[in-house]
């Protein structure tokens, strides 16, 4: 049941933090082709596709158009969406689609959540799609999928009247890469005079930036279910050093990333307590030393503009237990005499996990590097092998660069 509240407000947190409006330079053209420079709203690839927020200045309102209200819109040397009506078997409706490639024939693509294909217009106007679908095959009584090459063969139905490139067709892939480089192909054949236009901004599919970090935390640690819930263990402090890693995938949306952070921490834990048996005092030493590869995992959300942007983060975490020592000393006093004891119990598991979250904020002062300073707490409750529950909450600090 944590695990399910977990998981809802990660996507809700996701879904939130997705909706913030990132106004970029850019333009819209109107039905009667009149063009308006202004701000366009970025959300991602597929918000982009259906609905399209435009500003004339930064503090303008913003006015929205859908597919039909107007014929396109562009970023400032980036994505180009134009308005498009599109009628397939699995699909019909009145969309943006991205404007990829005009020549003697056009390419676009489309996506939404649940459909994604490529199409190629004629000079004719005739739209002809292209998509990836499995075939079913059973073989021995078992079920295997494969990739249908359909695509191919309209492929070579589009541009049958140049043969030369039918090998190059037969080699062509489902992507953005491939789709423009053989409608370009065509259209070299065909028109040697005008070159086509390429709209296309290369986005890379997945950016890895990593993030090499230095701080200190402040942990705290409790027991339940055992006489070591009475004993109050003093706060440890300790420097934390690591590398953190942000996986951005720019199509989906590139304010919001996935986040991984390493970092090594060694903790000490104090704790001491002293009570009577009838007329014998009695003293309780605890001594916890313990290191740990701390590594968080977190949905983390940027402010897309300005020179100082601040950032919210959310997930999860697992200690890595490297190395622990508990030393457990008692006194106890009878009739003058001192008697102690020790022992080394071991009190944790391996592996621990949590939840975390922190805010913070990030300084852009070169075009591939960025400073960052981050302020996250880490909280865990965890059952060890011998029933022993412990809860533990870490207040963390930390600094670096971006790049």
């Amino acid at each position: 049941m944590r695990s399910f509240l977990l998981c809802s407000f990660l996507t809700f947190f996701v879904l939130n933090i997705s909706a913030q409006s990132d106004f970029r330079p850019g333009f819209i053209i109107t039905n009667s082709l009149d063009t308006l420079h202004g701000f366009v709203d970025y959300r991602g690839e597929i918000r982009n596709m259906k609905v399209c927020n435009f500003k004339e200045h930064k503090a303008a309102p913003a006015r929205e158009f859908n597919p039909g209200d107007i014929y396109g819109y562009r970023y400032n040397s980036g994505k180009f969406y134009i308005t498009k009506q599109i009628k397939t078997e699995a699909f019909s409706d009145t969309v943006f689609v991205e404007f990829l490639l005009k020549g003697i024939s056009n390419l676009f693509f489309y996506r939404s959540l649940n459909y994604t294909a490529y199409f190629i217009e004629s000079e004719k106007g005739e739209l002809l799609e292209l998509k990836a679908e499995d075939i079913e095959i059973e073989k021995d009584g078992a079920i295997y999928y494969r990739e249908s090459k359909k695509y191919i063969g309209l492929l070579n139905y589009a541009f049958s009247d140049i043969p030369e490139i039918r090998q190059n067709i037969a080699d062509a892939e489902l992507n953005h890469k491939s789709m423009i480089q053989i409608t370009r192909k065509y259209h070299d054949y065909k028109c040697s005079d005008d070159a086509c236009i390429v709209y296309e901004k290369k986005i890379p599919v997945l950016k890895v930036e990593l993030k090499p970090l230095l701080g200190f935390s402040l942990s705290s640690i409790s027991f339940d279910n055992s006489n070591l819930e009475e004993i109050n263990f003093q706060t440890s402090t300790s420097p934390t050093a690591g590398i953190g890693m942000n996986f951005i995938v720019p199509r989906w949306n590139e304010k919001i990333t996935f986040q991984i952070n390493l970092s090594l921490n060694k903790d000490y834990f104090y704790g001491s307590q002293s009570f009577s048996t009838p007329a014998i005092p009695n003293n309780l030493y605890y001594h916890i030393h313990k290191t740990s590869l701390i590594a968080c995992y977190a949905f983390k959300y940027t402010y897309p503009t300005g020179k100082i942007r601040p950032q919210m983060l959310l997930g999860l975490y697992t200690d890595l237990i490297i190395n622990q020592k508990t030393s457990f000393y008692s006194e106890r006093y009878v009739l003058n005499t001192v008697y102690t004891s020790e022992g080394n119990p071991d009190l944790f598991n391996s592996i621990n996990k949590g939840i975390t979250a922190g805010l913070g904020i990030e300084y852009k002062f070169l075009k591939k590097l960025r400073a960052f300073s981050s302020l996250s707490i880490l909280y865990g409750s965890n059952t060890q092998n011998n029933d022993l529950k412990t809860i533990a909450t870490s207040l963390r600090f930390s600094t670096g660069l971006t790049f």
